[in-house]
């Protein structure tokens, strides 16, 4: 057996070598239909235990299928489950599993579902993502080493049937579970090749589309996967996400046909786009929280006081209307205001330098000891104009910035590091407040970048989180987030409005607020 999977994997490293060669364009031969996607760099990995960035998520949707997934509008749907039900105290998911295989023509089955969740909570994985999912049982002692993972709120009663069982009530686990973190992972390839089972030769996955080849800096490739359950309905046979770091040379690959899709283009090119490619261009608000955050640990900004003045002397208006110019939604509240459900009681004000200045004076700081902190962003066009100015109004103040910047995957690498002192910071995707608000949780590890701490906070967090009713829910948050923001450790500035262009020959695109755009429901005209 093993000797025939060898021999099939050989042939299919050739056949993936010859298509690479010949599919620099749209059209290989007279067949096969290639979509070109620019995305803002390389991943880091493809391995959906250990991903973090955006751009990432969106190369794994198209390779996996979750327990729930998303259809081509943005709304939640069944996806390896067809179906589910949940106990009356919110504590016990039971999922039906839909008939369905791997890459490989092995068929999924809930086993694959453990192995991979115990394998996501295992510490040894070190998965900076792990906490999505430490709504299950036990889920937090096993990732810290205290439990095992064979004592995780996971298990299969037979190959079609998924039960979680949660630590705390968790109405959102729908839609937590679409993320890579709740994908399933081909146990029988992961234990034959270890960390290289994410190597194209090795690669098994069982969403519409495989790993056909990832070569740095120039794409990864994805082909069809024959075994996937809607194969008839997948139209593109294969899809190329092409790394360009800056919004500017996106705009200009697509203009020229090199790229189908992109993500970003710079906003002051939108109004003559407007006139020129009006049938490209689309806009739509996103579920996001654009922020700064500060290292509390960090000598500047142990005082509440710096932190405050420096929020307090920002103008979001200024940031949204006349430097991002593109329907960015200003927002002192870190949960993205187009949340359904939850109303902040943190108000959207104008900036006010003499109270700034007063809290500096306080803190210790004026003309004979200025207060000096080097602000990191990541490196593009658009974020140079939005940070310069972001260093200007503190300038105003007497502040001596150092301006810094690194590519997408360098930044939040520091970023988790704990190496910064005050940098650029984002979160998107989820339409529930928790999601945003959790991200200054003492226990929810690196992600809580600032290293914050509020036992005051914590408190409500986690009462919020034992709590089944999601209006009760909702209103234990509003009080959590305020509570937090009054310490400022981080300071909201605005909602990302998405600006794509998309070839108008691409049918099954849509705008939505999550940004979700699986290939899978596409077509080239």
């Amino acid at each position: 057996m093993k000797h025939n999977r060898k021999f099939a994997q050989n042939c299919r490293r050739f056949t993936l070598a010859v298509i690479w060669v010949f599919s620099s364009t749209c059209i290989v031969g007279d067949e096969t239909r290639v979509l070109r996607i620019g995305s803002p760099g390389d991943p880091q990995t493809l391995d959906p235990h250990r991903y973090t960035l955006n751009l990432e998520e969106h190369i794994l949707k198209d390779m996996f299928l979750g327990l729930t997934a998303m259809d081509a509008k943005g709304s939640i749907v069944p996806g390896s489950a067809k179906s589910w039900q949940t106990s009356s105290d919110g504590l016990t998911w039971t999922f039906h599993l839909r008939e369905n295989y791997w890459s490989d023509g092995t068929p999924v089955r809930a086993e694959d579902f453990v192995f991979s969740l115990r394998r996501l909570l295992a510490p040894e994985t070190a998965a900076p993502l792990a906490f999505f999912l430490y709504v299950l049982e036990n889920a937090r002692d096993v990732n810290s080493g205290v439990k095992q993972p064979s004592e995780l709120g996971v298990s299969a009663p037979d190959d079609a049937t998924l039960v979680m069982q949660l630590e705390k009530p968790f109405p959102y686990l729908p839609e937590r579970l679409f993320y890579p973190t709740g994908f399933p992972l081909p146990a029988h390839v992961v234990k034959e090749y270890g960390r290289d089972w994410v190597k194209p030769e090795n690669w098994v996955s069982n969403g519409a589309y495989q790993l056909a080849d990832w070569k740095p800096q120039q794409a990864v490739a994805l082909t069809k996967n024959p075994h996937f359950f809607d194969h008839e309905h997948v139209a593109i046979d294969r899809v190329e996400y092409v790394p360009v770091a800056d919004s500017l040379a996106s705009f200009h690959r697509y203009l020229a046909d090199e790229l189908d899709i992109i993500g970003d283009f710079p906003a002051g090119e939108l109004e003559s786009l407007r006139k020129s490619h009006a049938e490209h261009v689309h806009l739509s608000p996103l579920l996001s929280t654009m922020y700064l955050v500060f290292n509390v640990s960090t000598s500047q900004f142990t005082d509440a006081r710096v932190r405050e003045a420096l929020a307090l002397a920002i103008d979001r208006q200024k940031l949204t209307q006349h430097i991002l110019r593109s329907g960015e939604i200003p927002n002192a509240s870190i949960v993205p205001p187009i949340v359904e459900g939850y109303s902040s009681l943190i108000e959207t004000e104008g900036a006010n330098l003499e109270q700034s200045r007063a809290l500096l004076k306080e803190a210790g700081f004026g003309k004979e000891n200025p207060l000096k902190l080097t602000l990191r962003y990541v490196t593009g066009a658009e974020n140079k104009r939005v940070y310069v100015a972001i260093a200007a109004m503190w300038q105003e103040l007497g502040v001596d910035v150092t301006l810094h910047h690194a590519e997408l995957k360098v930044h939040f690498s520091d970023l988790g590091a704990g190496e910064f002192e005050v940098a650029q910071a984002g979160w998107f995707g989820e339409g529930n407040p928790e999601h945003y608000i959790e991200l200054l949780w003492s226990k929810i590890g690196g992600i809580n970048y600032g290293r914050y701490e509020s036992a005051d906070f914590d408190r409500l967090l986690e009462e919020a989180k034992n709590t089944v009713d999601s209006i009760e829910r909702a209103s234990i948050l509003q009080q959590a987030e305020a509570l937090a923001l009054r310490d400022f450790p981080v300071v909201p500035l605005y909602s990302v409005t998405i600006r794509s262009l998309v070839n108008p020959r691409i049918s099954g695109w849509y705008p939505n607020p999550r940004n979700s755009h699986a290939v899978r429901y596409m077509s080239l005209n």
